[in-house]
C-alpha cells in the first residue's frame, strides 16, 4: 500500500510518497537526488548566512555608535522616521530569515513588539512569517530535495522526515504550525516536497499562523518585562 499525500506534484524532484512497498521518508528526504548539485546549494547556503551575519553585525555596531540601539524609545523613533517603509522593510526582513536563517529563534517573532509595540509588532510578525511560508513552500516546491538537503543536517531531516509519508501528514503539519515553539522553517521545506495542493497549504498557514505568533511575542514581552523593567516597554 503506497500513502500519499493531497495531489499536485513537486517541480523540482519526485514528491515524497512512500509506504510499505518502498524506502521511509526520512531516507528519501535526507537524500539528494543529485550530490554534486545539494553541495553547490550547501556552500551558497553558508556563503549567504556568512554574508547576513556580517550585515547584521554592521548593524549593530553602527546602531550602538548611532545610539538608535541604546534604547527602545530611541529604536521605536528611528523606526518610525522611515513611515510605512519601516514595517515594510522589517516584513521583508522577517520573511527573507525564513530562507537564510542568519538570526536564530524566529528573530523577527522576537524583535516585533519591542521595534513596533505589542499589537502593531504581532501583526507584522505575523504577515513576516506568512510571507516567509510562502517563500519557503515556493522554493522548495521549484528546486526540489537537493536545496532541502542543503539547507538541513541529514539528523533533522531524518527526524522530521519521517512524517511526510503519514496519512495524518496534514492534519500533524497544521498543529505544528499553531504551535509558537514548533520548527516552522524545515516542516514547511518539508511540506514543499510533497503533493500537498498550494491552496490547503496557504489555508493552513494563513489559518494557524496567528496561534503561534500571539503565543510567542506574548510569553516574550512578558518575559522581556520581568527580567528586564528598564527597556520600558
Amino acid at each position: 500500500m503506497t500513502t500519499t499525500l493531497e495531489a499536485e506534484p513537486a517541480v523540482g524532484s519526485e514528491p515524497i510518497t512512500s509506504g510499505d512497498d518502498g524506502p521511509a521518508a526520512a531516507e528519501i528526504v535526507s537524500t539528494p537526488s543529485d550530490p554534486v548539485r545539494a553541495s553547490k546549494l550547501k556552500r551558497l547556503f553558508h556563503a549567504l548566512t556568512l554574508l547576513g551575519l556580517a550585515g547584521v553585525a554592521t548593524l549593530v555596531v553602527v546602531g550602538i555608535t548611532s545610539g538608535v540601539l541604546t534604547s527602545v524609545a530611541s529604536l521605536r523613533e528611528f523606526v518610525d522616521g522611515f513611515g510605512v517603509f519601516g514595517p515594510v522593510a522589517f516584513i521583508i526582513a522577517g520573511a527573507l530569515e525564513s530562507v537564510v536563517p542568519v538570526i536564530p529563534g524566529s528573530g523577527a517573532i522576537i524583535s516585533a513588539p519591542v521595534i513596533f509595540g505589542y499589537i502593531k509588532g504581532a501583526i507584522f510578525a505575523y504577515l513576516a512569517t506568512v510571507v516567509g511560508s510562502i517563500l519557503v513552500f515556493a522554493i522548495s516546491r521549484h528546486a526540489g530535495r537537493d536545496l532541502v538537503v542543503a539547507r538541513f543536517s541529514e539528523r533533522t531531516l531524518e527526524r522530521y522526515g519521517k512524517w511526510l509519508d503519514h496519512p495524518k501528514f496534514t492534519r500533524y503539519f497544521a498543529i505544528a504550525i499553531a504551535m509558537p515553539l514548533a520548527p516552522d522553517d524545515v516542516l514547511c521545506y518539508l511540506a514543499g516536497l510533497t503533493t500537498m495542493r498550494w491552496r490547503t497549504y496557504l489555508l493552513i498557514i494563513f489559518l494557524c499562523k496567528p496561534w503561534g505568533v500571539l503565543l510567542y511575542t506574548t510569553g516574550v514581552m512578558a518575559i522581556l518585562k520581568a527580567v528586564f523593567p528598564w527597556l520600558g516597554l
